[in-house]
C-alpha cells in the first residue's frame, strides 16, 4: 500500500471508528463509507495528495469504489 493510500485509509477510518480496517477492494460506496456528503472532501484529499485536479466526469465513478481503484487511477506509478 502506499503512502498516500494508507492516508486515504486513515481518512475513512477516522470518519468510521467503527471499523477495524477496510479490504482493498471493498466497495466505498455501496458500503457507505463515502456518501456524496463526503465525496467533496474525498475527492479535495486525493487531489491533494496527487498534487493535480481530479475530473470526476473524465475519471469516472469506478475509480473512487475501492482502494485498489483508487490506487490503479491516482496512486499507481
Amino acid at each position: 500500500m502506499t503512502g498516500a493510500l494508507e492516508q486515504v485509509t486513515a481518512w475513512l477510518l477516522a470518519r468510521h471508528p467503527d471499523l477495524n480496517g477496510i479490504d482493498p477492494d471493498d466497495d466505498l460506496i455501496e458500503n457507505r463509507l463515502i456518501d456524496s456528503l463526503g465525496f467533496l472532501e474525498f475527492l479535495a484529499l486525493i487531489e491533494r495528495l496527487t498534487g493535480r485536479p481530479v475530473d470526476v466526469e473524465a475519471t469516472g465513478i469506478d475509480c473512487f469504489r475501492s482502494l485498489s481503484n483508487l490506487d490503479r487511477a491516482f496512486f499507481a506509478a
